[in-house]
């Protein structure tokens, strides 16, 4: 197997070394990642076992530890790790049996070796099955993690870890009797939809927390599959153990039962609808297939939309890890091109050191790990990653990775040492970190990063900026950083994270002009920070929207803390005499303007404060955006808002939302907010000034209420609906509302001061307007379309001191067109209740 080294481990003691592997030439220059072992065959532990190395219990083979055996582990962080692991510290990962069955005074231990720090990862069952009695794990990331797996756990203790239990996903099963879970920073946390039964188990004393459960409320998105636009042509040629020289083309439909290699000035061209096949071969039974392709020349896979480019498994039952990869090695003379492929089932999809590699428009999926590569030249656009063990893993490497779809892998990316810029992408869903980052030259800009274990980790780094991201309903934190310096953080939405929106731990940074908000527990939560935290919005979260757990006092100035007293959304010196201060003088007098990041909506959000729109909004479907009370919503010239899921704009007699310009008083300096096809959405106090046409509404189900509609070129239009528009005032505009082919009911709003009230332009049966004050319109109070020919229920309005057919025009002045019904109608002005902010219509009750 190319890269990719093994061994079967003595008995007792593991440690790393290496092994031969094939082409030995190319080993000194591309070395193994990593050194693991894998175990083929049944195995027992007993006495002293000495754990320096990843050991993975693969499918079908049980590991037994028996009664007081001690398992020492000395920890090896480093910098990757072999795809089929989970953590880049040691870890045990189970995915066939684990059994563990200690004695009353011959309990089994799982510790650290003397003093080593730092911890170890602990014992990871993904996918498999554990029985654990009489065990006591210590000194670990996670002492046990259940990824889609099975525990049974008895009369242990789970102690001095950072996590205890992590049970992940509705399909993993635990069942905890008898145990400790005890002096953890976390003791049990439940992620995505899982539960443990436990009986006459202790879960208390953990520093931070004892339980925490979260899950994503994501609704399943279509996942992209290219296989269904692939022909299945007939099979044209296989290939064992090869090298193809000069120039190749595939087509049609190509086995590979053997290791190819294109050598140096070498090139392979695969024609688009080519599928591209790797049979299963594992001599050493590790569970790893060996098939694949080394490119030291160059690779041509151009697919087409139409026609992509399979590569898969040719096995009758496609399993993750069937083949081993597409190697490029040593290939940067020439540019490699991979665009609308399709690579599913290995073990690592691409593979490529000291190389020039441009991707477009790829699927990944299905792989142990979707793509990886050091020392390369790489550019990734617009391809989608999903259902790997790990998306993507890169190290010392110029990358553009743009405008990609990272999720529902159980990690997104793992980052060290790169000049990279990440932009406009959605990293969602993934079971750990989103996106993770040491060191390097990162740029991450006007990215999604949403639904993630955690959503973006920085680590161990000298530089960066992290700008006009939307970081929101990560499990437990958006953003944490580690032993950083020079950090930029701004202008990103940190929202409705599970605990802490922003983790500070050894850090200096500028966190300068964000939204954080409405996250579980702290806004953000620092233990020991350099740098300064300021321009932010920084309200409305759970228990604290700063929480210092150091001794350092910390910067904080012109900060928007919202309406509340800000001593009691603050822990510091004053609850704790021991910890430092929040110096947060001086204080703006009103929230500062935060440009939304991104043109998108693709998930849930809230708005607070005043937020700017530089651009067009589009909320999309199975979205919902929460608008806050007393917000504003300011939109540049000819930005507007279009939403195709839900919005849900609900201000207070005290505290109305106002939608309106950024710049210029007069109608039409921004465009609209469209709603199409937007169930369930709805404004109440809400204040629309300076619009082309403020709410347009097609195929909608809205209600409005107690809203002021000003200034505007057009109040309302709507198609179909129904819609329903209560105690609302709409003055000011040249049309206040239009109907075309439309249900609503109108009742109790004054309509007034607009050249034409409403404009019914066609089909006008399904309207009810009553008991409104309709009056004063310049042209018409109403006005009937030429192609209008139903009559309109207007009855028991008020229609102002004139006579109220004079100021509508229907059927009595152009015949066939509809009439409307005015009669009766009211002979004084109705009492109605209206908002605040409305001129004053003389014998009307305003509030």
């Amino acid at each position: 197997m190319l890269f990719k080294t093994r061994q079967q481990p003595p008995p007792v003691i593991f440690s790393n070394h290496a092994l031969p592997v094939l082409l030995g030439v190319l080993f000194l220059l591309f070395p193994s990642d990593a050194f693991a072992t894998v175990l083929t065959s049944d195995t027992t532990w007993s006495g002293e076992v000495s754990l320096d190395q990843d050991v993975l219990v693969p499918a079908g083979v049980t590991l037994t530890i028996t009664p007081g055996t001690r398992v020492r582990v000395s920890p090896a962080e480093s910098t990757k790790t072999d795809p089929e692991f989970l953590s880049s510290l040691t870890e045990i990962t189970v995915r066939g049996t684990l059994i563990a069955e200690g004695k009353h005074k011959a309990n089994i231990t799982f510790s650290l070796a003397a003093a080593a720090r730092p911890s170890w990862a602990g014992i990871i069952i993904d996918g498999g099955r554990a029985v654990l009695r009489a065990c006591a794990i210590s000194d670990a990331e996670t002492a046990i993690s259940v990824v889609h797996g099975s525990l049974s756990l008895a009369g242990s203790s789970l102690s001095r870890n950072h996590y205890g239990l992590l049970v992940q996903g509705a399909d993993s099963s635990a069942r905890v009797e008898a145990t400790r879970i005890e002096e953890n920073d976390y003791g049990v946390l439940l992620l995505n939809g899982a539960a443990i039964d436990a009986r006459g188990t202790s879960i208390r004393g953990n520093r931070k927390k004892d339980r925490y459960a979260a899950a994503t409320a994501a609704k399943p998105r279509p996942e992209p599959d290219y296989t269904a636009r692939a022909a299945a042509p007939d099979k044209s040629r296989i290939y064992q153990d090869d090298a193809l020289l000069g120039t190749t083309v595939w087509r049609g439909r190509i086995e590979v039962t053997g290791i190819i290699r294109v050598p140096e000035n070498s090139r392979l061209i695969i024609i688009p609808g080519t599928v591209v096949e790797f049979t299963r071969k594992d001599t050493n039974r590790d569970g790893i297939g060996e098939n694949g392709l080394l490119i030291q020349g160059v690779l041509v896979a151009k697919g087409t939309r139409e026609a992509p480019i399979i590569f898969r498994s040719g096995e009758k039952r496609r399993n993750r890890g069937d083949w081993d990869s597409i190697n490029i090695m040593n290939s940067d003379k020439s540019r490699n091109l991979i665009e609308h492929c399709q690579i599913e089932d290995a073990y690592r999809g691409l593979h490529f050191h000291f190389s020039h590699v441009f991707i477009s428009d790829a699927v990944v999926r299905n792989n142990y790990r979707g793509i990886q590569f050091q020392e390369s030249d790489v550019e990734i656009r617009r391809s989608v990653f999903y259902g790997n063990k790990s998306a993507l893993q890169a190290r010392d490497s110029d990358i553009q990775f743009l405008d990609n779809v990272v999720s529902r892998n159980h990690t997104g990316m793992n980052l060290l040492r790169n000049s990279i810029t990440v932009r406009d992408s959605v990293i969602t869903d993934n079971e750990q970190e989103g996106l993770r980052v040491r060191e390097g030259l990162p740029i991450v800009e006007r990215n999604l990063l949403d639904g993630n274990r955690h959503g973006l980790m920085i680590s161990d780094a000298v530089y960066g900026s992290f700008s006009r991201n939307v970081i929101t309903r990560n499990m437990e934190s958006g953003i944490s950083l580690r032993n950083t310096d020079s950090i930029e953080i701004s202008g990103n939405a940190v929202q409705e994270n599970g605990l802490n929106g922003i983790n500070l731990q050894d850090s200096s940074a500028s966190i300068q002009g964000n939204l954080i908000s409405d996250n579980g527990e702290r806004g953000i939560g620092v233990q020991s920070f350099q740098g300064i935290i300021t321009g932010n919005n920084i309200l409305k979260n759970g228990l604290y929207n700063l929480g210092i757990d150091g001794a350092a006092d910390v910067r904080a100035p012109m900060n928007w803390w919202g309406e509340e007293d800000i001593r009691r959304t603050i822990f510091d010196r004053e609850d704790d005499p021991s910890k430092g201060s929040a110096l947060y003088e001086p204080r703006p007098e009103s929230p500062v303007l935060f440009p939304w990041p991104l043109k998108t909506v693709h998930r849930n959000a809230v708005w607070r404060g005043r937020v700017a729109l530089p651009e067009h909004v589009v909320i999309r479907p199975g979205a919902r955006l929460v608008v806050s009370p007393g917000t504003e919503v300011l939109f540049s010239r000819g930005s507007g808002l279009t939403v195709k899921g839900r919005i849900v704009a609900l201000g207070e007699m005290n505290a109305m939302i106002l939608f309106a310009a950024a710049e210029g008083k007069g109608a039409g300096e921004w465009d609209e907010i469209l709603l199409d096809h937007a169930p369930g959405s709805a404004f109440s106090n809400c204040i629309f000034r300076n619009a082309t046409w403020a709410l347009h509404s097609h195929f909608t189900d809205l209600k409005v209420d107690q809203s002021v509609f000003m200034n505007n070129y057009g109040g309302m239009r709507f198609t179909s609906g129904p819609i329903d528009v209560r105690r609302s005032y709409f003055g000011g505009n040249d049309i206040g509302i239009r109907a075309y082919r439309g249900t609503a009911a109108f009742s109790e709003n004054a309509i007034t001061g607009n050249r034409v009230g409403i404009f019914v332009r066609e089909k006008g049966g399904g309207l009810t307007i009553l008991k409104n004050n309709l009056f004063d319109n310049r042209d018409y109070n109403i006005r009937m379309g030429d192609f209008n020919n139903e009559d309109v229920n207007a009855r028991d309005n008020w229609w102002g001191a004139a006579d109220p057919q004079t100021t509508i025009y229907d059927a009595r002045v152009e015949p066939g067109i509809g009439t409307v019904e005015y009669l009766p109608f009211a002979g004084t002005p109705l009492a109605i209740e209206l908002p605040d902010g409305v001129p004053d219509l003389g014998r009307m009750k305003v509030d």
